[in-house]
């Protein structure tokens, strides 16, 4: 059976999630029930190791949110930790060129589709066992490659050919920096950027996903055609909300006691 996110996507269906940032299974217990496609967890920017991503994963179940993992870098080994332990796909960072989109695609599959070692021990206990998960793995795994840099914008046509491919992810701060326009997402330049990669993706029939830093933002690409978003992050969320609490806290203390409203049928 096809996986969710996969199905999702093939479909034109659009799945969302969140960075789950804060990295403590009470916090993960809590995002169980919201009605999410994904978490993601993000083990490049993020002080992960494949222990405390094992115990995420375990927090989550059950619940019907997957889990999407952004390794170190684009490595079989790496990928193939990740996979072992429970997760659904893997975002990978800086992959610039159509080799390095085929050697993503052949790390997430097993021989003689691809180079991965046998050794799913979580993964198959959760997908039915080994049996059942060494038939359906290959066709489940989401493999996404981000296009973060000048250089996989120039080799883009190369990077949407290769086959089993899930999906591209804009990485919309490092396409900036690499374009020359330094943490300035909104630049005009670093826009049209953007855009020309969600053209060339519908134009391929290749999910296209953007790394959002707000909801607004997440939206306005899903309104354009997004199929796979990550809107900001449990962090952002959780700031937000107690500065939105103590705004309101800070207004009534400036208001000052009110006047409490006379009795009913007063005098």
């Amino acid at each position: 059976m096809k996986s969710r996110l996969l199905n999702s996507v093939q479909q034109g269906r659009p799945i969302v999630g969140v960075s789950h940032v804060i990295q403590d299974e009470s916090v993960t217990e809590t995002l169980r029930d919201v009605d999410l496609d994904f978490l993601l967890i993000d083990m490049q920017h993020i002080a992960v190791t494949i222990e405390t991503l094992q115990r995420t994963l375990i927090a989550l179940q059950p619940s019907a949110m997957s889990v999407l993992v952004r390794p170190l870098r684009n490595d079989e080994v790496l990928i193939g930790q990740v996979l072992d332990v429970g997760a659904d796909g893997v975002i990978l960072p800086m992959v610039n060129t159509g080799d390095e989109a085929r050697r993503a695609v052949a790390a997430v599959r097993y021989p003689p589709n691809g180079v991965r070692s046998w050794g799913p021990r979580r993964a198959a206990r959760i997908h039915g066992g080994a049996e059942a998960y060494a038939t359906d793995a290959d066709d489940n795994v989401m493999v996404i490659t981000q296009v973060e840099t000048a250089e996989a914008i120039e080799n883009l046509d190369d990077i949407l050919a290769v086959p089993g491919l899930s999906g591209v992810m804009i990485g919309p701060t490092d396409l900036a920096i690499s374009l020359g326009y330094m943490h300035d997402r909104t630049n005009v330049h670093v826009q049209d950027a953007i855009q020309s990669v969600l053209d060339r993706c519908h134009e391929r029939s290749v999910p296209f996903g953007f790394f959002a830093g707000s909801v607004a933002d997440g939206i306005y690409w899903m309104e354009r055609g997004g199929l796979i978003l990550a809107c900001s992050s449990d962090t952002s969320f959780l700031a937000q909300g107690m500065a939105q609490m103590a705004a309101q806290i800070a207004t009534a203390r400036e208001r000052g006691p009110e006047s409490p409203a006379a009795p009913a049928g007063g005098l």
